[in-house]
């Protein structure tokens, strides 16, 4: 196991990480963003490095991606809480949504 996995939200996904976040974070799971890429950064910025910049994949990371809690500490009711069980796993937490009639979720 890992400190932390990370997550990227499909574009099919009706909310961003931050929406996800907050939802994950009514059920009790902590989460945390992805890094804001660094043309983004507003002590860049201010410097006027990246003028101009576009990085479209940093961009979408940063914007569909977060963290979830994982480590060797973590046992497996508290794994089974954090990510569900069976086919939907964390999906239950973020609620599904339907997509082209398919029950879909992250």
């Amino acid at each position: 196991m890992y400190w932390v996995y990370g997550i990227v939200l499909g574009d099919e996904v009706p909310f961003d990480a931050e929406e996800a976040m907050r939802r994950l974070a009514a059920q009790g799971i902590g989460t945390r963003p992805f890094f804001w890429p660094m043309h983004e950064q507003p002590v860049f910025r201010r410097q006027g490095l990246f003028a101009g910049v576009r990085c479209p994949v940093a961009e979408r990371l940063a914007r569909r991606g977060f963290y979830v809690p994982s480590g060797t500490g973590l046992t497996e009711d508290e794994f089974g809480n954090y990510y569900g069980k069976g086919e939907d796993g964390l999906a239950w937490h973020l609620g599904s949504f339907s997509s082209g009639g398919r029950r879909e979720a992250i």
